[in-house]
């Protein structure tokens, strides 16, 4: 074996158990596309012009001059699907036959030529036809025309056929390529199995093929993509060490999981060895970079690389003024976000629908949101580009606001301008109805998005919940998380918290304590077991600081210092942080009881973690100022 094509299994996955190997789903007949049976009654409509291009296939093919045979092919399968007053989609199958018949009728050994007329099908993305003139064969096709159908099965995701064609090349002793292990270890990208990637690239080591810049990164692309980032950094040295240079997609994939993972620094030091490669940055890395600095709210070295770009010949595109309008919004500079829409148009480039989106949310987070609906209402006018973000953001601005009537007039026209509303429009309206009791309308919201097939999510229960929770109705909330979990829709940690706090505020704190309990898996038997037991390393109390700080509150409310205190003590050894608000129950409670020691303690604690005390009269905050209800890392638009 060469220094250039290492086991992929001692690189990295030593000591892991490979998975058992494919299934085979014996599809080979299946796969032919229902339009096989016109190829003979559809007549071409030249026979004379098809002829001939079919005999130009034919010698280009048997001189071994592909390229030009596949543009012939494409010439011959256009000409056939020349019908009058007929779209090419509806004609393709007869097309594809037309010239399968041509090309079967003008040699006697036509099947090179058949095979290329599979590539070009695969080339013009006719997938189905290709799959048709493929099964019609009685031997498979020369190794390009499987390898052209293998990434056809691909790009269709049809990837069990892959699978099986792959099966069958092997089991008819057909030599493989590089390009055929690249295409199969993009099935495993694809299918989110690293594992299967390796068994693959060790396959085809094993066959004595070298792995090419593709293999390397395509399988660096598998690890980044299941967050593997330290196995694709040692993924990438291998390729260097092999002497293959890393390319600009080879380094965008990198450069990119840092910056998902906000680590720019470590994307910019790749960024440096791209530079000092000789390699030239195009737009796709200088979007990286920007939107990655952007992420982590370094706003003035985006501009700086913004900037830069003009001298590698690189002009500025959408996702770039996107990435920097969003930056400056975060940063809290709405002006020089506006100024980078201006500078964008001036560009003359057309916002699309994330530009929108990010102004409108950006506005309406810095609290200007008659200026973000005199922009939405602008962009209406002008006919560019929309999507549901930027009207849910205003939506649920509103909401926010109390402004109820004029979310639902703007999810009006979402609706009148052809954008149906989401789970996070439907979600935004819940939240906000329930917010000001009116349980009922909420109800009837949640009505209407099931009646018009949206499934809600955990935040649609969890508004729900919230609503009936927090006035009153405490056992409509108790049946709409049964539902939900009849459903399928898992609660989350805030949903637990809505209905513990909903049982605090009814002074059903033992119910809380069970419920907590029952929840984490716990098994029940008095309040005194759970606070004696909760200091337990293997304890399995949901960690969670808005549920703990929640019973605590409703323990204090109960006299029940000594037990809040426990739990308090639990939360700290977790490694949760309680608010201001917490602490100050707590030492509030314990000065009650003329443990100021303690209280001092508390207080002290509260000053080392960074906990600013506050000197303003403490009322009990509601669960959601904790966590936003339609938080981006948990709804996406």
């Amino acid at each position: 074996m060469t220094p250039s094509s290492p086991s992929l299994r001692r690189l990295l996955f030593s000591g892991r158990h490979p998975l058992a190997t494919h299934h085979h789903l014996r599809c080979r007949h299946s796969l032919s596309a229902p339009a096989a049976g016109a190829y003979a009654a559809t007549p071409a409509p030249s026979r004379d012009r098809a002829a001939r291009l079919a005999a130009a296939v034919h010698g280009a093919a048997a001189a071994k001059n592909f390229a030009h045979a596949i543009r012939l092919t494409k010439s011959l399968v256009q000409a056939s699907s020349s019908s009058p007053g007929r779209s090419p989609a509806s004609t393709a199958p007869t097309s594809a036959g037309a010239a399968f018949a041509a090309l079967a009728s003008t040699s006697t050994s036509p099947a090179p030529a058949l095979g290329v007329l599979v590539i070009a099908l695969c080339q013009m993305r006719l997938l189905d036809e290709a799959l048709s003139v493929f099964c019609r064969l009685r031997t498979l096709p020369e190794l390009p025309a499987c390898n052209a159908i293998l990434d056809g099965l691909v790009k269709a995701r049809r990837f069990g056929c892959a699978w099986e064609l792959f099966d069958e090349m092997l089991s008819r002793g057909m030599v493989l390529s590089v390009v055929t292990y690249n295409t199969l270890i993009n099935v495993c990208r694809h299918q989110g199995d690293v594992m299967k990637a390796q068994e693959v690239w060790d396959q085809m080591v094993g066959r004595q093929i070298d792995p090419n810049v593709v293999t390397y990164t395509t399988m660096i692309c598998a690890l980044c993509e299941e967050g593997c980032i330290g196995d694709a950094e040692r993924v990438f040295g291998a390729m260097k060490e092999a002497g293959m240079q890393p390319n600009l997609y080879t380094y965008n994939v990198l450069m990119s999981s840092h910056c998902q993972r906000r680590d720019v620094n470590s994307a910019f030091v790749l960024y440096q060895e791209l530079l000092k490669s000789g390699l030239v940055p195009n737009a796709v890395i200088f979007t990286t970079l920007i939107d990655g600095l952007c992420k982590v709210k370094r706003f003035g070295e985006a501009k700086e690389m913004f900037l830069d770009m003009p001298r590698f010949g690189v002009a500025p595109t959408v996702p770039v003024f996107n990435s920097l309008m969003d930056g400056a919004f975060k940063s809290g500079n709405a002006r020089e976000a506006l100024a980078v829409y201006q500078e964008m148009t001036r560009h003359g480039l057309c916002p699309d629908e994330f530009t929108c989106s990010i102004v409108v949310r950006g506005l309406c987070d810095g609290g200007q949101i008659q200026v973000a609906a005199r922009f939405l209402e602008g962009v209406r006018q002008s006919g560019a580009n929309l999507n549901a973000g930027a009207y849910n953001a205003l939506i649920d601005e509103y909401c926010k606001n109390g402004n109820l009537e004029e979310a639902l007039a703007t999810c009006t026209r979402m609706t009148e301008d052809g954008i149906e509303p989401n789970v996070v429009s439907y979600t935004s309206l819940i939240d906000g109805y329930s917010e000001v009791g009116n349980t009922q309308m909420a109800m009837a919201i949640y009505t209407e998005m099931v009646a018009k097939g949206i499934q809600p999510n955990v935040v649609t229960y969890t508004a729900l919940i919230r609503g009936h929770a927090k006035n009153g109705g405490l056992d409509a909330a108790f049946r709409l998380h049964k539902e939900m979990i009849e459903k399928g829709v898992s609660p989350n940690a805030i949903t637990v918290s809505v209905l513990v706090d909903g049982m605090c505020r009814e002074n059903r704190v033992q119910d809380a304590v069970r419920f907590v309990m029952e929840y984490s898996g716990m098994e029940y038997n008095d309040p005194h077991s759970f606070f004696s037991n909760s200091s337990a390393e293997e304890d399995h109390l949901i960690p969670n600081g808005v549920i703990h700080m929640t019973l605590i509150y409703g323990l204090y409310i109960d006299s029940q210092h000594y037990e809040a205190g426990k739990l308090f003590s639990y939360m700290r050894k977790s490694g949760m942080v309680p608010d201001s608000f917490t602490y100050t129950l707590l030492i509030r409670g314990q000065c009650m009881l003329g443990y100021v020691l303690n209280a001092m303690t508390l207080y002290a604690d509260m000053m080392k973690i960074g906990v600013k005390p506050t000197r303003r009269k403490v009322v009990c905050p509601e669960i959601w100022s904790w966590v936003p209800l339609n938080d981006t890392r948990t709804v996406v638009s």
